[in-house]
């Protein structure tokens, strides 16, 4: 199956990141309005609980599909857990579980890398990191890519 993303080409070089857990993002992270904004964004998504990772560093908020809503157990990470926000330092950066047909693009377009377990072979391709986003336009590309996790965790299509 062909992706169904169309993103441009993120500007200027990969952001630097760490090879190792706790998997984050060194560099080029977004200014704290940006990334209030996919909060409130990723937050507002139909049937999602904003509530503590139950895979990630203290203060990453988690988007957890809710309790009787039907959901793709191949697209948690734990529980019903899809994607998650990391705090500073690592502001704003990603993780998020995407369908297989959807990873050549993030990472062919730059706004993502596989996730250090999957590099390690201890987690299936689907997994991925997702850069933080620096200004306006960085953040619409990014609700694109949180979107599709969105529909691949529920099912459920909405205009991205």
């Amino acid at each position: 199956m062909a992706s169904t993303l169309s993103l441009p080409r993120r500007i200027g070089p990969k952001p630097e990141t760490q090879g190792r857990l706790p998997h984050s993002q060194l560099t080029q992270h977004g200014p704290d309005d940006i990334i209030d904004k996919l909060h409130a964004w990723c937050f507002s998504l139909p049937n999602i609980n904003n509530e503590d990772s139950g895979i990630s560093v203290p203060g990453s908020r988690a988007m957890i599909v809710q309790d009787g809503v039907d959901a793709n157990p191949q697209a948690f990470m734990i529980g019903r857990e899809f994607a998650h926000i990391h705090p500073k330092p690592d502001n704003g950066s990603m993780h998020l579980v995407l369908p297989v047909e959807d990873i050549g693009v993030v990472k062919d377009m730059g706004w993502g890398e596989d996730h250090y377990l999957v590099t390690q072979g201890q987690w299936p391709p689907g997994l991925m990191m997702v850069f933080s986003p620096r200004d306006d336009d960085e953040l619409n590309v990014v609700k694109q890519i949180v979107a599709r996790s969105y529909e691949f965790a529920t099912g459920k299509s909405f205009d991205r």
